[in-house]
């Protein structure tokens, strides 16, 4: 599946209102999507990044619009000028991968051919940027290849795949990177 890539310019497209976030509606969503992506400093990004979380998701728990944002959060991973920025992205999209659907919410949302699991559907979407988080396992910056690797292993469900996608990963002097790195080998062996 080709890596999605919307343009915020797009976000005026998606009804925001209607959908829900762990405090009400979305639609402050789209204009801290912007802000997250036009961040120029750590504290504009902090700012940016906190009007996403505990709303998309909260403590685990997926909303509806957490689908609707990943595209969006996946499109500003992939042109983050900052590494500050590219970190944000990651955690976001981290969390909406680990996160699961509240039985009492709805738990669908509507895809092309009907409803999907939104679960599912938020994991199909962070998955179509697999490539980028493969590449970004040599970064230079620490922080971006620990949070590539937590990603990596938060959606890959084939373990062969994974196993051959680490096997060349060397971490060189970042020992955290190293310590999860070996961590996630390890996994794998289970």
């Amino acid at each position: 599946m080709p890596v999605v890539r919307k343009r915020l310019a797009r976000l005026d497209e998606v009804d925001w209102s209607s959908l829900r976030t762990a405090h009400g509606t979305a639609e402050h969503v789209p204009a801290a999507l912007r802000a997250l992506r036009e961040a120029e400093d750590t504290a504009s990004v902090h700012e940016a990044y906190w009007k996403l979380d505990n709303y998309i998701v909260l403590q685990g728990t997926l909303y509806e619009s957490a689908y609707f944002a990943a595209p969006y959060i996946l499109d500003i991973l992939l042109s983050a000028q900052r590494p500050s920025g590219l970190v944000a992205a990651y955690d976001l999209l981290i969390e909406i991968a680990c996160g699961v659907s509240d039985p009492g919410l709805p738990t669908t949302v509507a895809g092309p051919g009907g409803p999907v699991d939104l679960r599912e559907a938020c994991r199909t979407v962070i998955a179509s940027g697999r490539s980028a988080y493969a590449a970004d396992l040599r970064s230079a910056d620490g922080a971006v290849r620990r949070r590539a690797l937590d990603l990596l292993t938060s959606i890959d469900d084939d373990p062969k795949d994974l196993d051959a996608l680490l096997a060349g990963i060397d971490p060189g002097d970042d020992e955290e990177f190293a310590r999860l790195l070996e961590r996630a080998r390890n996994e794998l062996e289970w």
